[in-house]
């Protein structure tokens, strides 16, 4: 593997969490981007939607220093969805922003903040498209039209890496149905370390980076669809909604709390996974203050506890009912959220521990070691209700 490839597989992994951006003419209609495909609305009345769209509030210096303020080392966002709108000047349609009345290219926008703030910038894009007429007529001319719009893509924009979603609309032999592994040869060749993602459903192809796990953790495959188990040499991410829509939905109040997406950052983690959560901005361009308080108090928690995040690996023990591990070389964190009744933590350990403490304060904590079996005294109440870090020291 080149070099280069190499160390950008390896920045990505140490960043940890990311946002994930749903966003396109579909949030006009508040219901989600799958509203097209699930009420029916055919290409002639959803397409006149481009015209109505204007997201006058839109900031993309904004957008990414909340980003920042929540933690997050990058973001992912639609660069077009399966409703075929483009969200950037592409050459190869009309479907796209600059024609609306906003005139405004947001992916260059936000890949200049991001560039200015060294946020790592991934463009999602979908093959799947329900407006496009070749995509049922003629697979040859829609091919040719989508690989030349990711190379587009990547020739505009220079970005870390490309998330392919959709390509199970057509399952069987996903590589020469979609000339993938072509695609991929003509990305590595314009720019080697270009991270690939594809949210397929199936193991990664030898030349894809990221496996992805949409809407659980990795292993976990309660949904179904997604692969398992997490292949040993990809860099495995989960991407997961704040409530449960991707593009705005003004009905969908199920919000989840921020103790509970502190956990699941800190599940993803002792996975050894990355978290790509996702927003879905409103049609003014701005994002819901129900996710930005949220985002705002991980950041919050992040501040403290950061260390046993960025730059981690998990895997460090078979199971952890009480809540999850990641490890550096010298050190192993306790995410404790679920502590047994008697606060007594017993872990089976074969390294020897040189001591124990809180990672907030540095509060020392008592802890016994016999063989294999080690043994942590917790506060009777602990000291963060959302994800309590003790920090071993190896």
């Amino acid at each position: 593997m080149e070099k280069q490839r190499q160390q950008t597989r390896e920045a990505f992994r140490q960043m940890r969490f990311g946002m994930f951006v749903h966003w396109g003419i579909y949030s006009l209609l508040e219901r989600g981007e799958w509203v097209m495909h699930q009420e029916k609305i055919p290409v002639s009345e959803y397409e006149p939607l481009m015209h109505r769209f204007n997201p006058v509030r839109f900031n993309a210096s904004e957008w990414v220093q909340l980003a920042k303020h929540a933690g997050m080392r990058y973001i992912t966002i639609t660069t077009k969805h399966h409703d075929g709108f483009c969200m950037y000047d592409s050459a190869l349609t009309d479907y796209k922003i600059t024609n609306t009345p906003f005139k405004r290219d947001v992916i260059r926008e936000l890949s200049e903040a991001c560039r200015r703030a060294n946020i790592a910038l991934l463009f999602y894009y979908s093959p799947l498209d329900w407006h496009h007429p070749a995509y049922k007529s003629d697979w040859n001319a829609y091919t040719r039209y989508w690989h030349g719009q990711v190379i587009e893509l990547v020739e505009k924009y220079h970005p870390m890496g490309i998330w392919l979603d959709g390509c199970w609309d057509k399952a069987e032999n996903i590589d020469k149905t979609w000339r993938l592994s072509e695609l991929y040869h003509t990305l590595r060749k314009m720019q080697p370390n270009l991270l690939l993602a594809n949210n397929h459903h199936q193991k990664p192809l030898p030349d894809e980076d990221i496996q992805t796990y949409e809407q659980e953790l990795p292993g976990e495959n309660k949904i179904g669809f997604n692969p398992e188990p997490p292949s040993e040499n990809a860099l495995i991410e989960t991407c997961m909604t704040i409530n449960n829509s991707w593009g705005y939905n003004a009905g969908d109040m199920n919000h989840k709390s921020a103790a509970q997406l502190i956990r699941i950052l800190a599940g993803c983690a002792s996975r050894d996974a990355n978290l790509l959560l996702n927003v879905g901005p409103k049609p003014d361009g701005t994002i819901q203050s129900e996710h930005q308080e949220r985002l705002r108090e991980v950041g919050t928690w992040l501040r403290d506890y950061g260390e046993s995040i960025y730059g981690t690996r998990g895997k460090v023990f078979s199971s952890t009912p009480w809540g999850g591990a990641t490890r550096t070389e010298h050190r192993i964190y306790l995410h404790i959220w679920n502590p047994p009744a008697d606060s007594q933590l017993a872990i089976e350990l074969p390294l020897r521990i040189k001591s124990a403490k809180l990672l907030r304060d540095g509060t020392h904590l008592t802890h016994r070691q016999q063989e294999r079996l080690l043994t942590v005294e917790l506060p009777a109440q602990l000291p963060d209700s959302r994800n309590t870090v003790v920090a071993l020291e190896v």
